[in-house]
């Protein structure tokens, strides 16, 4: 036999290998575990490497995540216990009804989550990446001793490099300046983008880079985007850096409407935690891990008054709320079992009485929340969500067809927004809200590292209903009928696409 023939051969046996781990190892969920023994049947010696690097069986480099975890908490460890033992008298201390009446979900975030819940927070909201980034360039140039960032998509445009000669400038001066970014999120953007920052004093580092030696990262991204300002501001939501999202330099050809949040209040200790678990998971070295940091520094206590809100806009001046209770829940691959975010998400749409209202980007949800949504508006919930008109990734579009088709059968209604939203964000019954980096689909839930606030203020709930309805507004409804003449062979094209939802 020939050396073609062997290779075939060993890429056939390692293949039938792969099918019996799925059918008698794999713990996932049928659906799952169906579409990948699909992709392995059909294309069997790629299905085997795609199942590798895609599958997210093979988290990597846990261990050191585990250990910066450990360390992050510990500084915190006694208000997760003197919460757990005082819950109940501050969920029914009768001050606010929204955290009496969502008394079970902040339970759940507390004790499945390890997300204390904080008050005396106030919450700015940007509807638009101009507004974001005017005020986070101010409040980055009145730093005075630590910039922390993490993004998912760092883009060498105009806008990327105006963060870099901010960041490179407050170096200079002394300020200790972190970056991350996202390998694979980032993949296209040159190191040369960070250079002035180096040069100036700021230290730069990748999220869990890929190499040939070790590709098995490529399905494990950072998705969050975080700004952290000497412990005492910070910042959130679905926002990269890149032109598109201010729709500058005609970057997309359709218009980019977003969501992200700035905060300030006790809260942002918990942005802080985050931030220092994926900035100590991502050092080249362990020792890294143990940097002498002043505690002091990282999580400073501080009320709001000491935090005015620099010029800016006149809208979000408008959508500003003062004194919110939130929780900031994180979740990702390293705990493979929970699903901390999505879970908390259902626990919401199953408390809703009146109303669940919804806009995301991507619509590929899996078994659990597709059934938490249809539940919901078969029990008379009004469900509404908000998708994109212009869809950024046309392969996402014809795999969200299907679910939309459903549940438009079901009784939710489907708006398609006249642009694309980018925005993440889910209001129940106008009283509590999540907003933060999670599309509602597999790859979020499950794959990605992302960061959620829930936010128990009937202020801030009113105010997600009115950017939801001011949005609706630019919408245009799907008709129940959309979908009743659709042809065959376009059916048939989205529900191919469907088979492969839980991997976009």
């Amino acid at each position: 036999m020939n050396i073609a023939g062997i290779l075939l051969t060993t890429g056939y046996a390692l293949n039938i290998l792969l099918i019996l781990f799925i059918l008698f190892f794999e713990e996932r969920d049928s659906s799952h575990r169906f579409t990948w023994l699909l992709l392995v049947s059909f294309i069997p010696v790629a299905g085997f490497l795609l199942y590798l690097l895609f599958s997210g069986t093979f988290f990597t480099r846990s261990r050191r995540m585990l250990r910066a975890t450990r360390k992050a908490y510990s500084y915190y460890e006694k208000v997760l216990d003197d919460q757990q033992r005082n819950l109940e008298s501050l969920i029914q201390s009768g001050t606010n009804p929204a955290v009496e009446e969502y008394g079970s979900l902040i339970h759940m975030n507390l004790t499945y989550g390890k997300s204390p819940v904080t008050s005396h927070n106030s919450v700015d909201v940007f509807l638009s990446g101009e507004e974001k980034y005017q005020t986070l360039f101010a409040d980055i140039l009145r730093a005075k001793e630590t910039i922390h960032l993490s993004y998912f998509i760092i883009v060498n445009d105009s806008t990327g490099r105006e963060l870099i000669s901010v960041l490179s400038k407050k170096a200079a001066e002394g300020v200790a300046v972190r970056l991350l970014y996202d390998h694979v999120g980032s993949i296209f953007t040159s190191s040369t983008l960070f250079r002035p920052l180096k040069k100036a004093g700021g230290m730069v580092s990748r999220f869990f880079p890929i190499s040939l030696f070790n590709p098995f990262s490529i399905n494990y991204r950072n998705h969050r985007k975080l700004v952290i300002i000497d412990g005492k501001i910070g910042y959130f939501g679905g926002m990269n850096i890149a032109d598109e999202y201010a729709n500058r330099n005609n970057a997309r050809p359709y218009y980019w409407r977003d969501t992200h949040l700035r905060i300030t209040g006790p809260a942002v200790q918990f942005l802080q935690k985050q931030f220092l678990v994926d900035w100590y998971t991502s050092m080249a070295e362990d020792r890294d891990m143990h940097e002498d940091i002043p505690v002091w520094k990282f999580f400073t206590q501080i009320s709001d008054e000491e935090n005015p809100r620099p010029a800016a806009l006149s809208r979000s001046e408008v959508l500003r709320v003062c004194d919110v209770p939130m929780q900031i829940v994180n979740s990702g691959p390293d705990d493979p079992r929970n699903d901390e975010i999505r879970d908390a998400m259902i626990h919401m749409i199953t408390k809703a009485k009146k109303s669940v209202w919804i806009e995301t980007p991507y619509f590929t949800p899996d078994q659990a929340f597709f059934t938490a949504l249809k539940i919901a508006a078969f029990s008379g919930v009004s469900v509404e969500i908000i998708v994109p008109g212009s869809w950024d990734k046309w392969y996402v579009r014809l795999a969200a067809m299907p679910y939309i088709r459903e549940l438009l059968e079901c009784g939710v209604k489907f708006w398609q927004y006249e642009g694309f939203i980018h925005s993440k964000m889910m209001v129940i019954d106008g009283l509590i809200a999540t907003i933060g980096t999670t599309n509602m689909d597999t790859r979020s839930f499950s794959l990605h590292f992302e960061l959620n606030a829930f936010f128990y203020s009937e202020d801030f709930g009113k105010t997600c209903s009115a950017i939801f309805h001011d949005d609706q507004a630019k919408s245009k409804s799907v008709p129940r009928d959309f979908f009743h003449h659709t042809p065959m062979i376009r059916r048939a094209v989205w529900n191919f696409f469907r088979l492969f939802a839980p991997l976009m």
